[in-house]
């Protein structure tokens, strides 16, 4: 049974970062959960099924998933999965200087458009940590660290990412994302930001999208949409109620909007992936 919330994954004082190994020989239905998390191919094949469609999966592929992605795996042969969970809030406080560095952070905001890849050697050195992480044995937390740089890393050279424009952030750009992050429920528009932060916005729409892979208002709808997912399947209250909470007045935009992140209603979601519901 996969686990989908924050707190059956991350117990109060633990460490931000956790992983699991799967073995899969038949399918899994589809699922969510409300945290980040990278499942890493070591063995087998299968179809991974998303909002994003079908996509093959062998040795050495990576899927990326945000909050409130849906996924499951049809087709397994002998699949092997290890799962590294990241708490977002980590990215935010202890880890936030990894989203500000050159690439990454379109790996980790960006939408691909199939698995990522790592090469051999990286592949190696990460199938190592996770095996030791998961069995619970060595420095725990700072293997998983390292295994977080190591995914990222090899995923960012798998995508060839050299704009150089990326290569240096400027402070504008992490100043935009964690005011968006801050306050979901504000109204904002890319004027306002862009103003709040000193630069006009097409320079903040151009240097946030280089970073992030997403302008600064598809970021804002996704982080509403992360929202709103977590509530739907965390909560009884009603769905005008959650979009409403997450800054989406007008229930039928509110309903769009989701739909474009996650290829689903609200009802729907809340219906196919509330734990027994």
């Amino acid at each position: 049974m996969h686990r989908v919330r924050l707190a059956e994954i991350f117990p109060p004082g633990g460490p931000p970062i956790t992983a699991e190994r799967y073995e899969l020989r038949s399918d899994t239905s589809a699922h969510s959960h409300d945290f980040i998390e990278l499942a890493v191919v070591t063995d087998g094949t299968a179809t991974h099924v998303s909002a994003a469609g079908e996509q093959h999966l062998d040795r050495g592929s990576v899927t990326l998933l945000r909050p409130g992605d849906w996924h499951g795996y049809h087709d397994c042969r002998r699949l092997v999965v290890y799962n590294l969970y990241v708490s977002p809030e980590a990215f935010r406080r202890e880890l936030a200087w990894i989203r500000a560095a050159p690439h990454l952070g379109r790996i980790l905001h960006g939408r691909s458009d199939g698995p990522l890849r790592l090469d051999p050697a990286t592949l190696r050195i990460v199938e190592t940590g996770l095996a030791e992480t998961a069995a619970h044995t060595g420095p725990v937390y700072a293997v998983r660290v390292g295994i977080l740089l190591c995914l990222l890393g090899g995923t960012a050279v798998s995508e060839d990412a050299t704009d150089d424009q990326a290569a240096h952030v400027h402070p504008a750009v992490p100043a935009a994302a964690q005011l968006l992050e801050n306050d979901i429920q504000r109204a904002w528009n890319l004027d306002e930001l862009a103003a709040t932060v000193s630069v006009s916005p097409p320079y903040l729409t151009r240097l946030f999208t280089a970073q992030f892979g997403v302008p600064p208002m598809n970021y804002l709808g996704r982080l509403r949409a992360e929202r709103a997912a977590a509530l739907l399947i965390e909560t009884d209250l009603p769905v005008a109620a959650i979009g409403r909470l997450v800054g989406w007045h007008d229930p039928n935009y509110a309903s769009r909007r989701f739909r474009h992140f996650f290829t689903l209603s609200p009802a729907a979601y809340r219906t196919r992936f509330r734990p027994g519901g």
